[in-house]
């Protein structure tokens, strides 16, 4: 895993347990995670992943690019695709 993947579970799994109020998700974040496997990254906490992902690694998002949000994939290519990396 990339230091920037490691980045991204670390901010997605912190904004779900702030979210939740919980320590710990029934499952790590890793770079495979998405919607689809962790039950706690739901239509609900899909919006603070959103928002928090957004802030801290200061993207300039629109509504069209929340489709990269449902994974860690999809965050990181969003990432690669605003930096030009």
């Amino acid at each position: 895993m990339t230091t920037i993947e490691t980045e991204i579970c670390q901010v997605v799994q912190k904004a779900l347990c702030e979210h939740l109020s919980v320590d710990q998700l029934s499952a790590s974040i890793t770079a495979e995670s998405s919607m689809d496997n962790i039950k706690e990254w739901d239509s609900l906490s899909f919006v603070t992943v959103f928002f928090t992902v957004a802030e801290h690694f200061e993207l300039d998002v629109e509504e069209d690019d929340a489709i990269y949000f449902r994974s860690i994939d999809g965050i990181h290519e969003l990432i690669r695709e605003i930096r030009g990396a």
